[in-house]
C-alpha cells in the first residue's frame, strides 16, 4: 500500500536549502511510467515491478502494474478498487472497513497539499542532499505504515523522479519515475473498473 507514497510532484525544492513549497501547482494532473524495486532484507532479494500512473489533484489515483502481473489499483476518498488481470477479480477496500485507508488518504493529502504549514506541522521536513527532501511523520498512526520518506526532484523542475520509503517493518521501497508528463489528454476511461 505505500505505493501510493509516490505523489509528490506539489513540492519544490531550492537546492540545499529548506524545501519551498509553491502557492500553488500547475497542473490539475500528472502521469508518468514507473519502476518499483522492493528490497526484502530477509530473502536478500529484490522484487522489481513495472507500470504507469495517473494522479489528480483531487485525489483520485490509477497505479497500473504491466509486469510481472498485469493489475490496476485505483484509489479515491471513500474506497482503493482492486483489478487482478491474471484471476480477473475486482476486489474493493472501503475506508471505513479498513482504517488504513483514511491514513494512506491523509498522507496522500498531506503529501500532494504543497502546504508548507500542514506538511511541517505533521512531518519533520529536512533536506540531505541537493534536490533530495526527507519526511518523518509526526503522527503515531503514519509511523505505524512508514519511518520516513525520501523525494528525489528532477534539476529544474518541482516533478518528484524518485521515492524512497522506509517502512516501519524495515522494508524498503523504491519508485523511480520516468516519462513526467503535466495534463497529458486522458480518456474517461481509465478510472473505470474492471479496466477495458
Amino acid at each position: 500500500m505505500t505505493m501510493f507514497a509516490l505523489l509528490f510532484s506539489a513540492l519544490a525544492l531550492s537546492a540545499g536549502e529548506t524545501p519551498a513549497l509553491p502557492e500553488k501547482v500547475s497542473y490539475r494532473v500528472i502521469a508518468a511510467d514507473f519502476v518499483q524495486i522492493r528490497r526484502l532484507a530477509d530473502l536478500d532479494m529484490e522484487v522489481r515491478i513495472t507500470g504507469r500512473m495517473v494522479s489528480e489533484l483531487d485525489g483520485r489515483l490509477r497505479w497500473q502494474v504491466d509486469t510481472p502481473v498485469r493489475s490496476v489499483t485505483i484509489i479515491d476518498r471513500e474506497k482503493l478498487t482492486h483489478y487482478d488481470g491474471e484471476t480477473k477479480k475486482l476486489s474493493v477496500i472501503r475506508q471505513e472497513t479498513f482504517p488504513w485507508l483514511r491514513i494512506l488518504r491523509d498522507s496522500l493529502d498531506d503529501w500532494l497539499s504543497g502546504d508548507r504549514a500542514r506538511l511541517t506541522g505533521r512531518f519533520l521536513v529536512s533536506v540531505p542532499r541537493s534536490r533530495t527532501v526527507r519526511l518523518v511523520p509526526r503522527d503515531r498512526e503514519q509511523k505505524k505504515l512508514f519511518g520516513s520518506v525520501e523525494l528525489d526532484f528532477a534539476e529544474k523542475e518541482d516533478l518528484v523522479t524518485a521515492v524512497r520509503i522506509e517502512e516501519s517493518s524495515g522494508e524498503k521501497l523504491e519508485i523511480r519515475f520516468s516519462q513526467l508528463r503535466r495534463d497529458p489528454p486522458l480518456p474517461q476511461e481509465i478510472w473505470q473498473m474492471p479496466p477495458p
